[in-house]
């Protein structure tokens, strides 16, 4: 194998390539072998002291303990990539990544994009930014603490870029109770005229709202939903579940 270009993958899930050749799920004998690339590829300059990656992977262990078993991954490792003894390196307590290759990881190319992007205020730079989230962080590592903060920063940038590019469908996928998000789409159906799709999407927001959040819509999307009501008195009526908690506004609808 060429160790020359590596791209590491990690957004919607782990995957290695070294010199245009996939790394095998089998070539990893230990998981934490490749536990130990996912967080030296997370790093800023894909390096980091060796207590630091110690406490990652064995908060329990002590450093004498765990630094015998810190050198056998890093053994593990490099034959998963191919052999390259510079692979990971272990020099004067840090521990390095392919420092002698051109590494290409998919969370940073992400997140350059999003930051140019979300500076620029181009609809079009975000778009293209979003596409380039492939999905959760590490999703078979979702319970690794030193994933956590990573992964919600990377979740939030990628919301971050949807709204910049009114992809509002896309946002609520994500995030189904974000108001913003159903306030945007109710206004789409209505302007395009059409209300019943309007109301439904309000129906939707309320039920999203209440059952991630136990609360109802805002003021500026009853408002909305009360001049589609006015426009269209008796063509359209709403569901128990856009009602729930509002016995006045109830009362006021039937009034009408």
């Amino acid at each position: 194998m060429n160790a020359r270009h590596v791209e590491i993958t990690m957004l919607g899930g782990f995957a290695v390539r070294v010199g245009g050749v996939s790394v095998d799920a089998e070539s990893w004998v230990r998981p934490q072998a490749a536990a130990l690339v996912k967080v030296l590829a997370l790093e800023p300059g894909h390096r980091l002291h060796r207590e630091q990656i110690i406490d990652r992977l064995w908060p329990e262990l002590t450093i004498a303990d765990a630094a015998p078993r810190l050198h056998k991954l890093a053994h593990y490792a490099r034959r998963a990539l191919g052999g390259d003894r510079t692979a990971v390196v272990l020099r004067d307590e840090m521990v390095s990544l392919l420092p002698n290759a051109e590494l290409v990881v998919d969370v940073e190319a992400f997140e350059r994009a999003a930051e140019q992007a979300l500076a620029d205020g181009s609809v079009a730079d975000a778009v293209a930014a979003a596409e380039l989230y492939g999905g959760t962080l590490l999703p078979d590592d979702r319970y690794e603490s030193w994933t956590e903060n990573r992964r919600e920063h990377l979740r939030l940038r990628y919301q971050d870029l949807l709204r910049a590019a009114a992809q509002w469908e896309n946002l609520l996928a994500e995030e189904p109770a974000d108001e913003d998000a159903h306030v945007a789409l109710m206004q789409q159906r209505l302007e395009a005229g059409d209300h019943r799709a309007a109301l439904r999407q309000f129906e939707r927001m309320d039920a999203a709202l209440r059952r991630e959040l136990g609360v109802g819509p805002g003021r500026h999307a009853l408002a909305i939903r009360d001049r589609i009501l006015a426009e269209t008195p008796g063509q359209y009526r709403p569901g128990p579940a856009a009602l729930v908690g509002r016995r006045a506004e109830q009362e006021q609808l039937e009034r009408l």
